[in-house]
């Protein structure tokens, strides 16, 4: 009887995936049979489909950030973040939207609309900060309206105008700016100028940083419209601003109207003043 020696030889493929481990897969090239050779290209297909499908997931696990994902940080003008760990809260996922404006920025417009701020422990929900008299955030116009904070707190500022209307309702208020001959700030022009908008979102805290030294960042306007905090200040430093207006506003972290929850500073100078402010015996909880 005639006896033939099947013989099947499947050589190896090497990978290595970045600065992953070498991965070493089968690669079937052929089945020997009795001296013939028999191409089974199916099989080959199969393997490069395996190797496709680790490279689309090793790809998923680096998703990009993009304005206005949270736990993030964004470099001014751009719009991909890098991710970010609270000190507060090293173990937790965090929730901050930060933008860092460097020095000459210009900028259209910060728009933040529906947004829900707050977390136990957090002591400023919005901050907006410049870095110095000589360099500052720059604002034609800051609008802030609809919205609720616990406390709220302008200092190391100079405004030329303030509009607070009387839909502006507090838990105590102190206005002791020094009155003196801030500028009035116009930004017309948009050219060059980049822009973030954010709606409809729940966010720890958002925090607006001038991230270098070397002159102001310039901003045609700044809008919060149903910013709506219930753990966190709302803290304003370094700024030059045209107009302030506030309204329909709530503050208030304890219902004690002799305790101030909105103030602007004496470190504050104002041209105008409007105060239509009403004080009430608001709780923000």
């Amino acid at each position: 009887m005639d006896k033939r020696n099947f013989t099947f030889e499947i050589p190896n493929l090497n990978i290595r995936f970045g600065g992953l481990a070498r991965v070493r897969l089968p690669l079937p090239g052929g089945i020997y049979l009795g001296g013939g050779k028999l191409i089974v290209g199916s099989l080959a297909t199969v393997a490069l489909g395996f190797i496709a499908s680790m490279f689309v997931l090793i790809s998923a696990g680096d998703q990009e950030i993009t304005f206005p994902m949270t736990g993030a940080s964004y470099e001014a003008p751009s719009k991909i973040g890098s991710p970010v760990v609270d000190a507060e809260f090293p173990s937790d996922r965090s929730q901050t939207l930060q933008i860092n404006l460097p020095a000459g920025l210009r900028v259209e417009e910060i728009s933040f609309k529906n947004i829900s701020l707050g977390k136990d422990g957090l002591t400023n929900a919005f901050q907006i900060n410049g870095t110095s008299t000589t360099d500052r955030l720059t604002i034609d116009d800051l609008i802030i309206r609809n919205s609720e904070f616990p406390t709220m707190d302008f200092a190391n500022s100079s405004i030329y105008l303030v509009n607070a209307t009387s839909g502006v309702v507090t838990a105590g208020h102190t206005f002791e700016p020094t009155m003196g001959t801030s500028t009035d700030i116009v930004v017309g022009s948009g050219r060059g100028a980049v822009s973030y908008i954010a709606e409809d979102m729940v966010v720890d805290r958002i925090l607006l940083f001038q991230s270098t030294t070397g002159g102001d960042v310039i901003i045609d306007k700044g809008i919060l419209d149903g910013v709506k905090a219930w753990a966190g200040a709302f803290d304003a430093d370094w700024l030059d601003i045209g107009t302030l207006t506030l309204e329909n506003l709530r503050v208030g972290n304890d219902g004690n109207i002799n305790d101030a929850d909105l103030v602007i500073n004496s470190t504050v100078t104002v041209n105008t003043m409007n105060d239509g402010v009403v004080e009430e015996p608001v709780y923000i909880r």
